[in-house]
């Protein structure tokens, strides 16, 4: 198991929607081909609030990279700052 940090940029959204463009930095934990764990620090381009989303299974979809089903368990500040977990599903 490896651990790496990365930062970036993609479209946080749901399974039929895309609805705002975030910066991340990330911990991930991943062995070979696999992600075992994918910690997030996001916040939104645009300053909208994430207070909404909160425990709803979202995707978040890197930039020249995969898709991750992902899940806010923080808000932080005005609401444009979250943590994000991959998601259990």
């Amino acid at each position: 198991m490896v651990f790496s940090t990365r930062q970036g940029s993609g479209v946080l959204g749901t399974q039929e929607q895309p609805l705002e463009a975030v910066t991340f930095e990330a911990t991930i934990e991943h062995a070979q081909n696999s992600i075992l764990s994918f910690i997030a620090k996001i916040r939104t381009c645009s300053g909208r609030s994430l207070a909404e989303l909160k425990g709803q299974n979202l995707v978040l979809q890197i930039d020249d990279g995969p898709a991750l089903g992902v899940m806010i368990v923080h808000v932080e500040g005005d609401g444009d700052e979250a943590v994000l977990n991959l998601s259990a599903r």
